[in-house]
């Protein structure tokens, strides 16, 4: 698939290709700005009447992307504990991601092969959700889609719960690592000198003008618009906006153009993440 036919996450890489590293991602364009149902069929977010309806099918698998306190509480019935925080690398670089061997035991204890349907949720804030969604497409996995709104939501509307732990049989989950959702160190330098390149800095303002962060060094990439990940939300733990609105917020980006979009950890630039893709999930 071209960098013109879909919106990619990519992520920064360090020393090697998949030490991925604090929350850099590249994308395409933004193909993101397209309504629930994209090219060819397929659904990149599906809502609560669409998974009711598809719960019990075999070769679905719902991955609750909250911490596992927050699952026993209760989660949707027969949902699969897997925290965002397990994507993650171990301390003291939790910046990156987790080994290929990490994610490959992750997915299959949860039951997930290459041909499995995915559904991720969170709370509703999405970016936990995302998160597992990138992974698992920087990982190969093309049947992925996010719950829009999450949990809260689900909950609220008083639809199948459970507080009992999902046992799935184990899969062999095979990484298939796909480099055009993964940009460079070097060619992240080169793209703030690049016409074609659009850069998003998906943090508060204040960490885009060097009031606050987490990092060492504050401020932003040079050319780095900011464009904080929370207007693409309805609220508190109620989703993404509709697609009326994120196209007034992001109708200054040229989408002929490739994006590079960042936060402080790789969660909230992660809600980037979508794009058309030729099968149905």
């Amino acid at each position: 698939m071209s960098c013109r036919q879909s919106i990619l996450s990519r992520a920064l890489c360090r020393s090697t290709a998949f030490a991925l590293a604090v929350g850099l991602l590249a994308v395409a364009n933004l193909a993101v700005l397209r309504p629930v149902a994209a090219a060819g069929g397929q659904q990149r977010l599906v809502g609560s009447d669409w998974l009711l309806g598809e719960l019990h099918d075999s070769d679905l698998v719902v991955l609750d992307a909250r911490s596992r306190e927050r699952y026993a509480q209760g989660h949707i019935a027969g949902a699969v504990s897997l925290p965002v925080a397990d994507t993650f690398g171990p301390d003291p670089r939790s910046d990156l991601a987790a080994p290929i061997s990490k994610i490959q035991q992750l997915f299959g204890a949860a039951g997930v092969d290459q041909a499995t349907r995915v559904v991720i949720y969170d709370d509703g804030d999405m970016v936990s959700a995302s998160r597992v969604f990138w992974i698992l497409e920087v990982h190969g996995h093309r049947h992925v889609a996010l719950l829009n709104p999450g949990y809260a939501y689900w909950e609220t509307h008083e639809l199948p719960v459970s507080t009992q732990p999902a046992r799935p049989a184990a899969r062999d989950f095979v990484s298939e690592i796909t480099p055009d959702r993964l940009a460079t160190k070097f060619s992240t330098r080169l793209a703030i000198s690049d016409p074609g390149v659009v850069i998003l800095d998906a943090r508060p303002v204040a960490a885009y003008r060097g009031e606050t962060g987490g990092s060492a060094r504050k401020g932003h990439i040079p050319t780095a618009i900011s464009l904080p990940f929370d207007r693409n939300l309805q609220g508190t733990d109620a989703g993404l906006k509709p697609f009326s609105e994120l196209e007034k917020i992001y109708q200054g980006i040229d989408k002929s153009k490739k994006v590079i979009t960042y936060c402080d950890k790789g969660k909230a630039s992660t809600l980037t993440h979508f794009y058309p893709a030729p099968t149905g999930l």
